[in-house]
């Protein structure tokens, strides 16, 4: 009977925030956390603590959820110093609070004699940042804008290569990569941030990642129906046989600042 009522009572709970909520943001207002991300979970019933337990459902990627306020490192100084919104102590621009997951993602590796690629230079800054925290890698710069890559080119950073790259075309991300002709260990896209670009980096660097490699996609819009969790899921799922782990964070920081386009997210995924 008890495990009745709570089911029951979850439920009743549930369609009347759902109702409200939507009543409240019609004067501009919410609750937080949404309650429609609730449908994200399948309800399972605990025995012991006659409780219900809400599983992730089957249907998309494990996503993390984390404030990186608190945590400052060496990568966060490197990236504010040289400008890249990679990092929440960045004065010069956005600000993503990426840094503090970086380092503890990457400080295993730091040392090491890795390849590191990272698609979209920009002005060159978190290149600038990865060269001085990865000190023995190679680095590898792929952009599309010609003038770009030759202003990179000009801070004459010490094992650092660029190369051209059009993240539009499979081809052309495939020839890129086979021109430098490495396994990497790490690969960033930091590019046009476009969904169908995201997915062609995916299905085409793949093969040039090493085993253990680690891809990561930048600034996935959180806010977009073209670009929620579940369209990735769709489209990626077929290639899940490639990677151990696939999976989205989300970074809250009180610095974080990205305008209105709210993309403090990123897309993780580890090679078998």
């Amino acid at each position: 009977m008890k495990k009745i009522y709570r089911i029951i009572a979850k439920k009743f709970s549930y369609f009347f925030f759902l109702v409200f909520s939507n009543i409240l943001s019609i004067f501009g207002f919410k609750i937080i956390p949404s309650y429609n991300d609730i449908t994200k979970y399948n309800f399972i019933y605990s025995k012991k603590s006659r409780r219900l337990v809400y599983e992730p459902t089957k249907d998309r990627f494990s996503k993390i959820i984390i404030d990186t306020s608190h945590y400052s490192s060496k990568l966060c100084k490197l990236g504010a110093k040289f400008g890249t919104n990679k990092s929440g102590l960045n004065m010069l621009g956005h600000r993503s609070g990426y840094t503090p997951y970086y380092d503890l993602l990457f400080r295993h590796l730091k040392k090491e004699k890795i390849n590191f690629a990272e698609i979209g230079i920009e002005s060159n800054a978190s290149t600038k940042m990865w060269r001085k925290y990865f000190s023995k890698a190679k680095i590898y710069g792929l952009e599309f804008e010609d003038i770009k890559i030759e202003r990179a080119k000009k801070h004459k950073l010490k094992n650092t290569f660029y190369e051209k790259i059009d993240v539009n075309s499979q081809i052309s991300i495939n020839k890129a990569f086979s021109n430098i002709n490495k396994k990497f260990d790490i690969i960033i896209d930091d590019s046009t941030h476009y969904f169908d670009h995201q997915i062609n980096i995916i299905k085409t660097v793949n093969p040039f990642l090493k085993k253990n490699g680690i891809l990561i996609i930048e600034d996935i819009f959180k806010n977009r129906k073209e670009h929620s969790e579940k369209i990735y899921y769709e489209k990626l799922k077929n290639l899940k046989k490639f990677f151990k782990k696939i999976y989205f964070v989300e970074f809250h920081n009180i610095n974080n600042w990205t305008a209105s386009w709210k993309c403090e997210k990123i897309l993780v995924l580890i090679k078998n």
